[in-house]
């Protein structure tokens, strides 16, 4: 999926420029770079043909740039949807993903086509580094924790709305396992949300999962760029099962009707050579049962 820097450019909020939404060069350059380096998403029968960057005139009909799905059969659909496109800077009504977008994202969360149904956004919950474009009021005080003593210049509380719906609408999908993974905070963690601001999620906690970059270098992890590494937001009750680990690494989920289990890999480069990532065992396993 696209995120920030597909889009040329870093979510970054001052009195001098604000990044995001995109532009129309930011989002020619955005579907170059898909065009060139990764596939679009194929059509899908229970996907509005209308959602933003589908059904384009000079793409293959049906096909879409922004969100999509994966699908095995009755196993297990898989929700991608990335964040940047549709951004809003509306206040209290503004979204990171167009109405309509959360519209299907619930719709399918609520359809009972197969026994699981994961989510993966471009943008990760549970954890805040402090940056502007997340879902979360975070910044980082004087003593770098993470506070909403001060509001963060130029978030928008609409974002946060639209996060808690979407959280209360995985918690409470019939029979599946709550689930979230995402990438982009370049750490690996895995963590329960029992609860978002007002939503109590303690009936059935939602499972979040930093899957962890594949090719950070020294300079871009949190603690390295920002000083800090990712930490839980302020806005959740949230527990830590797996703090996040700044490696490179990945995840592989073994998907059965009643269970998944979640293998954890990590390789480090100055302590790993290239020829070792080709027999890596994980070095953490967590298996989440399907309910009901």
């Amino acid at each position: 999926m696209r995120d920030d820097h597909d889009y040329f450019d870093n979510d970054e909020a001052t009195d001098e420029i604000i990044t995001f939404p995109p532009n129309h060069w930011m989002r020619d350059l955005a579907r170059t770079t898909q065009r060139m380096y990764y596939p679009e998403f194929l059509p899908d029968a229970t996907r509005p043909a209308g959602l933003p960057g589908s059904s384009s005139l000079d793409r293959p009909p049906g096909v879409a740039e922004s969100f999509g799905t994966l699908r095995y059969g009755t196993l297990a659909e898989v929700l991608l949807y990335e964040v940047r496109t549709g951004v809003t800077l509306a206040g209290p009504s503004a979204v990171f993903v167009d109405p309509d977008v959360e519209q299907w994202l619930k719709m399918r969360m609520g359809a009972p086509d197969t026994a699981h149904l994961l989510n993966i956004p471009s943008n990760p919950p549970g954890w805040s580094a402090g940056k502007w474009g997340e879902w979360y009021p975070d910044l980082l005080d004087a003593n770098g924790k993470l506070s909403i003593a001060k509001p963060k210049p130029y978030w928008q509380t609409g974002w946060l709305k639209q996060h808690d719906r979407l959280m209360a609408a995985v918690s409470g999908m019939s029979e599946r396992i709550p689930l979230v993974v995402s990438g982009d905070l370049h750490a690996i963690a895995e963590g329960r949300m029992f609860r978002t601001g007002s939503v109590d999620l303690n009936k059935k906690p939602v499972n979040v999962v930093l899957s962890g970059p594949l090719g950070s270098g020294d300079l871009v992890w949190p603690s390295a760029f920002r000083g800090v590494g990712a930490m839980p937001s302020v806005h959740l009750d949230m527990q830590e099962d797996l703090k996040p680990i700044e490696e490179n690494g990945f995840v592989i989920a073994d998907l059965t009707p009643d269970k998944i289990v979640l293998h954890y890999f990590r390789w480090n480069a100055h302590r790993d050579s290239l020829a070792a990532i080709d027999t890596l065992e994980p070095f953490r396993s967590t298996e989440l049962k399907r309910p009901g």
